[in-house]
């Protein structure tokens, strides 16, 4: 069985080879599109949906409604779908909610003795809803309650966990720490296991209007911390119309499972984001992953320092006032006219 299976059915194998780890892997994974091109540099970056993964408090600064699906071709034919949704409820105060699931096709089972054993498929999942809002000038929070179940070859477990995050707001930067699945044990069987406690911080700077870098250190249960680094350019093609590119690259990897390295696009209509992510993993192939999410209703009534997209709206164009017509002038400036020192005088 392949190392991208065996993440499926950890329940599996260490309730028979009594191996330990994390529950629920597929929770270490990035989630949606941008994050994942970001190489997961997100929970200072994020200002939308997509924040409902990496940091709730993210989602406190959308300013409209907001409905985000997603799909991720994975490993051997594993599937991961996300589906989120941010609804303000105020110029405070959002409502927010997640669905992440991890889906495999048969897969082959095997005994201790490497046997083929018939097949199973197996299901994981998280579904979360909570609250964010501001906390006071440039401070914004966020929590959610989260429910995680998995399924495999018969057997199931459950559990309760939660997510919470923190966001401030600089002049012309972001700063964002978070915690997911914190509080959840599952009993598969006879046996119990964590879910990955994930810790996240990280720095997000847009410059020049249109570019975006950020870092982050990350924590993913068992795993060691690593360090990711994100950077996002967009180009104006049309009214409210942009293209997106994106790299990053994320520490940690084992030898065989990639440099680390990330690359999407995207493009933004309006009211309409397209994202597409590729993550290649070495030897164990590669992934790919698009995103699409649309805003809409009334704008937030309370005016939000960051644009769609998590870099800042562009600058609207002053024009200088064109020159008054003869006709058009006041007496007053008639008199400014005469009493000009320089004595250079115009007729219209």
């Amino acid at each position: 069985m392949s190392i991208a299976a065996a993440l499926l059915t950890f329940f599996v194998s260490a309730a028979h080879a009594g191996a330990g780890g994390d529950a629920l892997p597929f929770l270490k994974m990035d989630a949606g599109a941008r994050g994942a091109a970001l190489s997961g540099a997100y929970a200072a970056a994020g200002d939308d949906a997509l924040s409902v993964f990496y940091n709730p408090a993210g989602t406190a600064l959308a300013g409209k409604k907001e409905i985000l699906v997603g799909h991720n071709e994975w490993l051997e034919g594993i599937r991961n779908e996300i589906l989120a949704y941010v609804h303000p409820l105020g110029p405070r105060l959002t409502l927010f909610a997640g669905v992440n699931m991890v889906l495999s096709g048969s897969m082959d089972r095997y005994d201790n003795a490497g046997v083929r054993d018939g097949s199973f498929s197996a299901l994981e999942g998280a579904i979360s809803a909570g609250l964010s809002g501001k906390l006071g000038p440039g401070f914004y929070g966020g929590a959610a309650l989260k429910s995680l179940s998995q399924q495999a070859a018969g057997g199931s477990a459950a559990a309760w966990a939660g997510d919470a995050g923190l966001l401030k707001v600089f002049e012309g930067w972001k700063l964002g720490v978070s915690a997911s699945n914190f509080g959840a044990r599952l009993k598969f069987g006879s046996r119990s296991f964590d879910a990955p406690l994930v810790l996240r911080g990280g720095v997000a700077v847009p410059f020049l209007e249109n570019y975006l870098v950020s870092a982050e250190g990350i924590k993913a249960g068992s795993s060691g911390t690593a360090a990711a680094l994100g950077a996002e350019a967009r180009v104006r093609t049309g009214p409210k119309e942009y293209f997106v590119m994106r790299a990053g690259y994320k520490t940690g990897r084992s030898r065989n499972a990639g440099p680390g390295v990330t690359a999407g696009i995207g493009v933004v209509n309006r009211e309409l984001r397209v994202d597409y992510a590729f993550v290649p993993y070495g030897d164990l192939g590669d992934a790919h992953r698009v995103t699409v999410s649309y805003r809409f209703g009334a704008q937030r009534p309370e005016e939000l320092r960051k644009g769609y997209g998590g870099l800042p709206p562009p600058r609207a164009k002053t024009r200088a006032p064109a020159p008054k017509r003869a006709e058009e002038k006041t007496s007053g400036d008639r008199k400014k006219e005469k009493k000009d020192p320089s004595g250079v005088y115009f007729m219209w």
